[in-house]
């Protein structure tokens, strides 16, 4: 195997168990120090602050399926883009359930030890329904 297609297939399962909520895999996967650049405000830095992060992002989606698209690899970095189809809850001044697809872009850089080191995420969550994308809301 190929050095890129290592790294590629190291990515899309971290990828995975970071979406999936497997935090017992993504562990003998990340840093202790690994840096979040996504982190939201007030979480804790390195692998506790990660490991608290998709575990609240595995409560709002739970049973979701996950598939993992690896675009771009260069170097120790891997550009991948995430599907998650699940039902989740929009929070905010009038809550709302949302099914269908959820769109997650990551960019991972991994250490000479092969470990995730720094990470970065993007998503539609925060805006609730994908742009394009049919989605069945129900008011809650």
């Amino acid at each position: 195997m190929t050095p890129t297609r290592a790294r590629a297939t190291l990515a899309e399962a971290a990828v995975h168990a970071l979406l999936a909520g497997d935090v017992l895999a993504l562990q003998s996967m990340v840093s202790a120090d690994v840096v979040d650049h996504s982190a939201e405000p007030g979480q804790p830095e390195g692998w506790r602050g990660l490991r608290e992060r998709v575990m609240t992002l595995c409560a709002a989606l739970p049973d979701g399926d996950v598939a993992v698209d690896v675009l771009r690899v260069e170097g120790d970095a891997v550009l991948a883009r995430a599907v998650i189809t699940a039902v989740r809850r929009v929070t905010g001044p009038d809550p709302v359930e949302v099914s269908g697809p959820l769109t997650v872009a990551v960019v991972l850089r991994f250490d000479e030890r092969s470990l995730l080191s720094e990470l970065w995420t993007s998503s539609d969550l925060a805006v609730g329904v994908p742009a394009g994308q049919p989605s069945h809301i129900r008011a809650g």
